[in-house]
Formats: C-alpha cells, sequence, structure tokens
C-alpha cells in the first residue's frame, strides 16, 4: 500500500490517496497539503468533494475484496487537459475544414461546376420551353459524356417537339377549319330555319311572325296592312313536263322579278311549292292594286330557262287588315281563298276577299272530296252529243261528254268539277274512264260491229305530259276491241301551242294506231300556222263563242271564215260548235265548214237515245 502511495504521489495533479481496509477504515494515506482535507469513505466509485475530483475504486485478492483506494485530484488540473484536448481538437478540425474546403473546391471545379452548369441549362429549358439550347462540353470525362448524352437527350425531345409543335399546327388548323365550317353550319341552319332553302326568301314561318308583328303594330296604331297570296298558274305542268330542275330555276327567277317590285319594308315568303305571300306595310288601297298589277305584269313576261321560252300567269288573292280578319290566321286564310276565286275566274287576276268566297272555298273542299270518291266509285256516266255532216245532216259522228249525278245534289255541271280534276291531279283518271266506258257502249251499241259513226273523246294536256298518251290509248283500244280508225281524240289549242312537251312525237304515235286528231276550242288560244302545218292533225273546232256571236257580231264573223278558210288550206275538215240557230248553221254552212255540233240538231244525250236515232225501229 506504501509503494502504491509512493508511486501515486509521483502524479503532481494527484493531491492525495487514501487506502481503505475492507472495513472502510483508513490503512494508508498520503497528503500532498495538509490543509486539503482526506475523504471518507464512500459509498460512490466518483465525485467531487471540496472543490476536488475523486476516483474510488476495490483492491480485490484472489477474487475476494480486501479494501478500497480512492484518489483525490485538482479539477484545474483536468480541466486544462480538457481545454488542451479540445484546443487540439478543434485544430484538427479547422485543419480538417480548410482540407474540405480546398478538396470541395477542386471537386466542385471538376465534377460539380458541370452539374450545376447542366441544372442551369435544365432549368432554363425548363421555363423558356426552349429545346434548341445545349450544354457546353469542357472534359473528355464521365462529366463529358453526361453532357453528350444530355445534349443527344435535348436533340431527340426538340425533335419531339418540333414534331409535336407540327402535329399541334395542323390540329390548330384542323380545328379552325372545323370550326369556320360548324359557325358557316350554324349560320345556314339559321337561314334556313327563318328562309326558303331554294330562293333564299322568307319562308312561311318567318311571314307568319312578321305578320302577327304586323297586325299587331296595325291594332296599336290603326293601320291598314294587306297580305296577298299568289300562285303560278298550271306551274305543276312545267314540272311534270320539264322536270324540277327546270322548275326550280324558273322559281329562283320569278322569286327575283317579284322582289324587285317591292319596297325593303314589304316581306316576300315562299310558303311552299309555287305559293307565294307578300306583307304590304302601311297599305292604301291604291297602292295594293298597284303593287299587285306589277306582280301579274313581271310574272306574264317572258322568261328563258334551259333553252325553252316559258310564258307563265299568276293568281292573286287580297285580304285586307282589319277589314277581313283580325289575326295573321284569318288574313292569310282569306287571301288564299280570293287567290282560288282569281282561279275560278280565269286566272291571271286579283280579286279582293270577300265574305261570300268563303262559301266558295267550302265548297270546292266539299266537292273535291265528293270527286275523290266517284273516281274510286266509278260514280260517272257519259252523255254523246252528235256531230252532224252539214250539208246531208247525217250524223257522223257523237261527242263523249261525262256527266256527274251525285246522290246529295243531282247534277254536277262538268263546268265545275273539270277544272277541279285537273287542279287535284285527278283528270287523267277521268279521262281514261271516260274514253274506255264510251268505246264500250259504241261497240254494244253496234253490236259488235265496226260502228259506222266516228266517237270523239276529249283528252287532259295530262296525259301528254305524262309522255304515256299513245301507250294509254293502245291498251284501252286493245282491253276494247275499238277500232282506231273510229276513234278520235280532241285536245285543246293550249296543248299544241306549249312547246313544253313533245306533242308532234306523240301524236305521230297516236296517228299510226289510225286514230284521228281534232283541235278543240280553236281560236282561243295562240298557235302558229308553221305549228299547225308541223302536227298531224285532221280536224279543226271552231269555239263556241265565235259561233254564238254569228250574225251579231262582224268581227266573230271574219273570225269564223278565217278559221275555215286556213283549216281547208291546211288540208282540215272543221267542226262549228255551240250551232243553236238556224242562222248560224246556214253561216257556217254557206261558208263550207263540214260538220256541225250545238243543241239545234241534239243536246248531249244518253247512249240509248243515240241508239234511237242511228237506228230507227
Amino acid at each position: 500500500a506504501n509503494a502504491t502511495l509512493k508511486h501515486v504521489q509521483i502524479e503532481s495533479d494527484i493531491v492525495g490517496a487514501v487506502v481503505f481496509d475492507q472495513s472502510g477504515a483508513t490503512f494508508v494515506s498520503f497528503q500532498r497539503d495538509e490543509h486539503i482535507p482526506l475523504l471518507p469513505f464512500s459509498d460512490h466509485e466518483y465525485g467531487e468533494f471540496e472543490g476536488k475530483a475523486y476516483v474510488q475504486r476495490p483492491i480485490t485478492l484472489d477474487g475476494e475484496v480486501i479494501g478500497h483506494i480512492l484518489l483525490l485530484s485538482e479539477l484545474g488540473h483536468w480541466q486544462e487537459q480538457q481545454l488542451k484536448r479540445l484546443v487540439t481538437v478543434m485544430a484538427l478540425f479547422l485543419i480538417s475544414l480548410i482540407f474540405v474546403v480546398i478538396l470541395s473546391s477542386r471537386l466542385q471545379k471538376v465534377i460539380t461546376a458541370p452539374i450545376l452548369r447542366l441544372t442551369s441549362i435544365t432549368r432554363r429549358i425548363t421555363e423558356t420551353r426552349d429545346y434548341q439550347l445545349r450544354a457546353e462540353k469542357h472534359s473528355s470525362d464521365e462529366i463529358g459524356r453526361l453532357v453528350d448524352d444530355f445534349n443527344e437527350m435535348l436533340d431527340q425531345i426538340q425533335l419531339r417537339d418540333n414534331e409535336l409543335q407540327r402535329s399541334q399546327e395542323i390540329l390548330e388548323e384542323k380545328v379552325e377549319e372545323r370550326t369556320s365550317e360548324l359557325k358557316l353550319l350554324a349560320e345556314q341552319f339559321e337561314h334556313l330555319a327563318y328562309h326558303d332553302a331554294l330562293t333564299g326568301l322568307a319562308n312561311r314561318m318567318t311571314f307568319d311572325v312578321n305578320l302577327k308583328s304586323a297586325v299587331n303594330n296595325a291594332k296599336r296604331y290603326g293601320n291598314q296592312i294587306a297580305v296577298l297570296f299568289l300562285d303560278l298558274d298550271r306551274f305543276k305542268m312545267i314540272n311534270d313536263s320539264l322536270g324540277h330542275a327546270v322548275g326550280d330555276e324558273l322559281l329562283i327567277h320569278f322569286s327575283k322579278r317579284l322582289s324587285a317590285c317591292l319596297r325593303s319594308s314589304d316581306t316576300l315568303a315562299r310558303l311552299g311549292g309555287d305559293e307565294f305571300a307578300v306583307l304590304l306595310m302601311e297599305a292604301q288601297p291604291s297602292t295594293i292594286v298597284d303593287v299587285a298589277n306589277k306582280l301579274i305584269e313581271t310574272v306574264n313576261e317572258p322568261l328563258m330557262v334551259a333553252g325553252f321560252s316559258l310564258h307563265l300567269t299568276t293568281s292573286i288573292g287580297i285580304s285586307v287588315y282589319p277589314t277581313d280578319g283580325d289575326s295573321a290566321e284569318i288574313l292569310l286564310k282569306n287571301a288564299d281563298t280570293a287567290m282560288y276565286r282569281s282561279k275560278d275566274k280565269g286566272r291571271n287576276q286579283f280579286n279582293f276577299y270577300a265574305p261570300e268566297m268563303n262559301a266558295r272555298a267550302e265548297r270546292r273542299l266539299i266537292l273535291e272530296h265528293k270527286l275523290r270518291q266517284a273516281v274510286l266509285e266509278d260514280s260517272f256516266c257519259i252523255y254523246y252529243q252528235p256531230k252532224w255532216d252539214a250539208n246531208t245532216l247525217k250524223m257522223v259522228g257523237v261527242e263523249a261528254l261525262i256527266r256527274w249525278f251525285d246522290p246529295e245534289e243531282g247534277a254536277i255541271s262538268p263546268g265545275e268539277f273539270i277544272p277541279l280534276a285537273e287542279e287535284s291531279g285527278l283528270i287523267g283518271a277521268i279521262d281514261s274512264w271516260v274514253l274506255e266506258t264510251a268505246c264500250k257502249e259504241i261497240l254494244q251499241l253496234h253490236k259488235g260491229e265496226v260502228p259506222e259513226i266516228l266517237l270523239s273523246v276529249n283528252f287532259s294536256p295530262a296525259h301528254f305530259i305524262r309522255m304515256q298518251v299513245c301507250e294509254d290509248v293502245a291498251q284501252t283500244l286493245a282491253r276494247t276491241g275499238y277500232p282506231g280508225s273510229k276513234l278520235e281524240l280532241e285536245i285543246t289549242e293550249n296543248l299544241i301551242a306549249s312547246e313544253l312537251v313533245d306533242v308532234s312525237g306523240q301524236l305521230k304515235k297516236i296517228r299510226e294506231l289510225g286514230i284521228e286528231i281534232s283541235i278543240d276550242d280553236f281560236g282561243k288560244a295562240y298557235s302558229s300556222l308553221s305549228r299547225l302545218k308541223q302536227l298531224p292533225l285532221n280536224t279543226l273546232k271552231i269555239d263556241r263563242s265565235f259561233i254564238n256571236d254569228l250574225g251579231e257580231d262582224p268581227d266573230h264573223e271574219i273570225i269564223a271564215k278565217a278559221i275555215i278558210a286556213l283549216a281547208h288550206n291546211l288540208n282540215l275538215k272543221v267542226v262549228a260548235e255551240g250551232v243553236e240557230t238556224e242562222e248560224q248553221y246556214q253561216f257556217v254552212k254557206k261558208h263550207h265548214c263540214d260538220t256541225i255540233q250545238g243543241f239545234l240538231f241534239g243536246k248531249p244525250m244518253p247512249i240509248a237515245d243515240i241508239g234511237a236515232l242511228l237506228f230507227p225501229e
């Protein structure tokens, strides 16, 4: 223990030491300074005692604790040692830090700077979307290869960007083009919603809206407005003969003509087909008449379409607010009614609405319904008016005339239902029925033998428009067995004056069947001499209006004589129809008329009465 303490005394930082026995009593001790008290046995292995640090450790022998040793040291010494160590450590740290800074600076030049430049380039590309920028290569090491790969990546990105840009430009062009198309379609749809697709005029919906607005304003301010309803006469014939393309072009031309007759404040609309309507704002009676006359005149002017010189007329009906109705619907309906009155009175004119016209309109609807029913049920019969040789007064023929006896109304005049049949498209079926029925009845009258007389049947232009008249007549002759040499078809002068259909070609085919051709009501329409010479005609029938005025109107006598002379010069027979007086008969006989027909010698009669005349008992 003493040797141990001596060894401890060598350590200058130890100021005292104590060896305790097993019981904790001081065994030996050492004090460098007598004023320094020694610490008694402690239960702690280390600690502080009066400003001194102590450490206490057990002393063992053969694995048995035989005592303890306690060393007491000055804290200042330890603190000085600690400070030295700290200074040493700090010095080492500073040296390391300087080394790291120098190494970092070097590494930054070698590694970090190129990467930072790559980062900067990447940021600029991201911000500017400019893929033409490239990183600058400063070495051939891994960083240099990285720069090469980076620039190659930019090349690919730029290539894809250019492709995307071109695709975007193409897409934008397509989108812009499609947008323009959609905008144009929207404008077209909007225009079509309020305008007629063919003529560009206002359509019925627009006209109805404008008319309702005009009526409301007229009610508020006490103004007068007028509605004109126009229909082109016999327009269906043009569509059927020349085709809808020519008809459409004709409608376009007439739309422009009609528009030129109106003021900018007026409304012209196409209601459908060949029907037009005009709304005149603040219209006075004189203004309405002037406009109606202008519209008729402009329609009457000839028009060249597809190489054809076309002459059309129009029928106009007029209604005026407030006298003819206080609503848009009534005004348009009454104008339509007045238009049909213009047609009934001969077309190519205008008529103002009158209340009694409603009765005519209702009559028209009822009659059309009955007429359709009569066609389905064959509710007609045929009367025959004899034709006589002007010199011998021998019966040489009969004209088949349709008659209609309605169960409710009785006899209905052909002058009333024949025009209606033409307008409603029923005339074709009626004419075919008359032809076949008349052929059968005349054959039965002659007991199947060849008839002694010539059967005349009126044929509407509708058959010629369909270009099937020859086939229809041939089939009728085949079904009935009637000889073509004893049949005469009467056609109107309007048909032969028309250039709408190949009349000459069809008539020649009919003549090949042995059938004779007669022009009915000759003198009422315009037909040139050259046209008469070109057609395979057999007979001219002088219109009854000229015959009726014989002996009273010198002009009509001159016309009748001229027609007879003209026909004979063209090697045609002449029939005078409507002979009702002896004076008329003597006139046509004197001027060598071939055949006469009229009440003076016989009214239309049933087939039985004709038989009695032909075969008296």
